[in-house]
């Protein structure tokens, strides 16, 4: 893969379904299904979100409720005539709709749909530069109160003093290497929807993100804080073992911790079956997801992990970042399998081998996600906050 030909624009599809939900008083505008990296959403007004594959960058869906600023917002993004159809939705519903918006703005919300989706999972979370980037693109995207915004957090972030840190090469084989030496333990993973913001370091590699090693007594899980994260927030955070098969929770122990921002929460369990995964939660009382859902959050996370890296790519053009971006989707494709969804399993493997020449691909399970693999692949810059790249040592 090369960045030589220069940045693939995004698009969108011009032909979206118009469906109408009577017991909400709800439009939906969607176009085909969203891919392996899940979608991102950004709010446009009262009443209208936008939703962006966060792989291809296409504008995948539209929810529009009742009200004017919603009603205004469909005119200004797609004319008249969009906006004559969802008021006349309960006659529409089923009906083709042909939009037309700009494409640089079109564009610019995409982006910006999906900076928000990356930003607090990032390993340089912290950075003023996502505030500087996400007021850039508010202001493109005509969101002068979004622009405000960003621009008051950029401003709060240089009065503390806050240093732009690097995004770092992961050491992938150091990482695979402390899991096989600890086998028998079970996956763990920082799972965005079960902790707070701000609080746990995030990796590029997700499995770079909790040291879990299984002792005789229990379970030791390690994770590492951001700077000046909230101990009390970390308080009520806790490290829990569960079995998604049956949605039990079989152990769970609090942090302590362990000085220079590394926290540890021992759980005096041990391993009873190989279906067991190991997750932080702030809500200890939160109900176990199914082993599903843990296979497809795990997926997105590997997806987010191989287009953190393809942005690399597109900015070096460098060997290392390609074969990260191949070994994450090849996880990705696993972990959807693992779920059931062989659609999405097919398109993360598509991605592999378009950035891994000789690689193998399943057969397209269906014509959504065929027409879905034929689309021309999203290459753009790294975010700025993800620009500044050092090596280890």
């Amino acid at each position: 893969m090369s960045a030589a030909g220069g940045a693939v624009p995004v698009t969108y599809d011009r032909t979206l379904t118009l469906t109408y939900d009577e017991d909400v008083g709800q439009v939906v505008l969607e176009g085909l299904p969203c891919g392996p990296a899940g979608e991102a959403a950004l709010s446009l007004a009262d009443g209208i979100e936008l939703f962006f594959d966060c792989a291809d960058g296409r504008l995948s869906k539209v929810f529009i409720e009742a009200g004017e600023p919603a009603l205004a917002a469909v005119a200004g993004l797609f004319g008249a005539r969009a906006c004559a159809a969802v008021q006349r939705a309960p006659s529409s519903n089923g009906d083709p709709l042909t939009v037309v918006a700009e494409p640089q703005l079109v564009a610019a919300m995409s982006r910006l749909a999906r900076l928000d989706a990356v930003r607090f999972t990032s390993p340089v979370a912290d950075s003023p530069l996502w505030a500087v980037e996400a007021a850039h693109l508010a202001r493109q995207a005509g969101l002068a109160t979004r622009a405000d915004a960003e621009a008051r957090r950029d401003a709060a972030a240089i009065a503390h003093r806050r240093r732009s840190r690097s995004l770092a090469m992961p050491d992938v084989a150091a990482a695979d290497a402390r899991h096989a030496s600890t086998s028998n333990g079970p996956p763990g993973w920082l799972d965005p929807h079960l902790i707070p913001p701000g609080t746990f370091q995030h990796a590029v590699w997700p499995d770079d993100e909790l040291t879990i090693r299984t002792e005789k007594d229990g379970i030791l899980v390690e994770a590492r804080l951001v700077p000046g994260a909230d101990r009390q927030m970390v308080a009520r955070c806790h490290a829990r073992l569960v079995d998604p098969g049956n949605r039990t929770v079989i152990g769970t122990a609090p942090f302590v911790s362990l000085g220079d921002l590394r926290v540890q929460a021992e759980i005096r369990e041990r391993t009873p079956l190989s279906s067991t995964w190991v997750e932080v939660v702030e809500d200890v009382a939160r109900p176990v997801s199914s082993s599903q859902l843990h296979h497809i959050r795990r997926a997105m996370r590997w997806a987010q992990t191989a287009l953190s890296a393809v942005r690399q790519v597109c900015g070096l053009a460098d060997a290392e970042w390609v074969r990260l971006a191949a070994d994450a989707w090849g996880r990705c494709a696993d972990d959807w399998s693992a779920a059931g969804d062989q659609d999405r399993a097919y398109l993360a493997a598509v991605r592999r081998a378009a950035i891994c020449p000789g690689a193998a691909t399943p057969e397209e399970p269906s014509a959504w996600a065929k027409e879905v693999a034929g689309r021309s692949l999203l290459i753009e810059e790294p975010f700025l906050a993800e620009r500044l790249v050092t090596r280890p040592s």
